[in-house]
């Protein structure tokens, strides 16, 4: 099961956790994992390499797996079309795989 944390402070997207692999299907083949690897590390690279975002915390762990991403509420405006797309499209990958995949929220 791959598991998603949407970090919030108030009503701003803070912060996005994937933790996990989907079981969908064997390591390396596995669809699911591979649709949410994707847009985890594009938003990592498109916070950091594109937006040049300053105090990005990235924390990855590839026998987990883990990516973490979090930044500073105060660019939120800066980055909410980048990070929301990303929001979204996990979350249709969690509605059409809901024995794969679960999304919840936490309030920081």
């Amino acid at each position: 099961m791959i598991g998603i944390t949407l970090f919030y402070k108030g009503k701003k997207l803070i912060g996005i956790e994937s933790r996990g692999h989907s079981g969908q299907s064997e390591k390396g083949s596995d669809v699911i994992c591979a649709a949410v690897s994707v847009l985890m590390q594009s938003l990592v690279f498109g916070l950091s390499e594109i937006a040049r975002l300053p105090s990005l915390v990235i924390s990855m762990n590839d026998s987990i797996p883990l990516i973490k991403v979090t930044w500073q509420e105060k660019y939120f405006d800066k980055i909410s079309l980048l990070v929301r797309t990303v929001e979204e499209s996990l979350k249709i990958i969690a509605d059409d795989n809901p024995d794969y995949v679960k999304i919840k929220t936490e309030e920081i």
